[in-house]
């Protein structure tokens, strides 16, 4: 069936069998909104909601008075600044993947360099922590400090959608709950981080298998268009933009199956310039050997062309539906799972 690109304030989009086959960001839609039922044909290209903010993913980023690149710049904004996002316009292509703009207050800026995000606060669970949860991050972003203390030192800068691991839990002088990082961030007892910026996965709803009796699934993912679609007994259900490797660190083409999955992981890699560390990236599906995986990127919004270390990245919500979607599934609590190849959905690189 379709996957629609909507709204997720005006509209939910569901199929006749189930909403929960849809990524979460569409899930998660308004259920007081109206339904559309999508007629089966190709599905449209996956657009995320737009979110309430902007986190600049750049240096420095211009604030343009019309969504076209010889617009008069009205101000310049720098790395993690928040920018109250209001629409998604189309104006000049800057690069030819994207054509696509955030409208703000003030003026326009260029949607490829700003990762829209929430500032959602959740009710600390302490007791869910002692067990241990998956999590992500649903602030812009937060600092995780070496105690349970806002005084404390900073270890780590953690962003939006990013995943982690929840060992344990501890309230500070003044009554607020933090929770300790595992999984994600670190190999042992990991840093603190406020526990209202961490939203628990509750396993059933979040992290459980789609479309399970589907026995036929693969994926294909096309280099030139750079768009990655999945297929359910030789029928597309969903299509997304994505951004593969490029130069030496291309992603290969080949035939190639799941065998391993995270939740959440630290990545850590590249040499020089192009030194990466990248924690809490989330939903990692492996397929390849030599550390090639389609998994979430909070780091940019750039889908739609060659810009990776050699992974299929993909938005964080899309991330998860094919790590809930691929075969075989992946017990929601473990940190790092293999397969036997011939068990894995097929992906094919071309």
């Amino acid at each position: 069936m379709a996957l629609a690109a909507v709204p997720m304030v005006t509209q939910r989009v569901v199929r006749a069998e189930t909403k929960d086959e849809f990524p979460a960001s569409v899930a998660m839609a308004d259920a007081s909104a109206g339904a559309v039922f999508l007629a089966d044909a190709l599905p449209m290209l996956y657009e995320a909601p737009l979110l309430p903010f902007g986190r600049v993913v750049v240096p420095e980023l211009e604030i343009f008075a019309a969504p076209q690149r010889d617009a008069a710049i009205l101000r310049r904004v720098s790395f993690d600044d928040l920018l109250p996002l209001r629409a998604r316009v189309t104006g000049d292509a800057v690069q030819p993947h994207n054509d696509k703009w955030f409208a703000l207050e003030d003026g326009y800026v260029y949607s490829s360099l700003v990762q829209p995000v929430q500032d959602m606060h959740n009710d600390p669970q302490p007791g869910f922590a002692k067990q241990g949860f998956w999590g992500d991050v649903t602030a812009p972003f937060i600092d995780a400090r070496v105690a349970a203390a806002s005084d404390a030192r900073v270890a780590k800068r953690l962003y939006f959608g990013s995943v982690y691991r929840v060992i344990d839990a501890s309230v500070d002088a003044d009554g607020a709950w933090w929770y300790r990082l595992h999984y994600g961030v670190s190999r042992g007892p990991g840093p603190w981080v406020p526990a209202e910026n961490v939203r628990r996965f509750d396993p059933a709803a979040d992290l459980s298998p789609l479309s399970p009796d589907v026995k036929d699934k693969r994926i294909e993912v096309d280099l030139p268009t750079q768009i990655m679609t999945a297929y359910e007994n030789g029928r597309a259900v969903l299509r997304v933009m994505v951004s593969t490797g490029t130069g030496r660190l291309f992603t290969p083409i080949g035939n190639y199956r799941v065998f391993r999955k995270a939740p959440g992981q630290r990545l850590v890699g590249g040499w020089g310039s192009g030194y990466y560390d990248l924690p809490g990236v989330p939903f990692v599906t492996y397929f390849t050997y030599n550390g090639v995986a389609i998994h979430g990127a909070y780091w940019h919004n750039d889908f739609g062309t060659m810009r990776s270390h050699g992974c299929v990245n993909v938005p964080v919500d899309v991330a998860r539906w094919f790590w809930r979607w691929t075969t075989p599934a992946a017990p929601q609590e473990a940190s790092d799972i293999w397969f036997r190849p011939a068990q894995g959905t097929p992906v094919r690189v071309a």
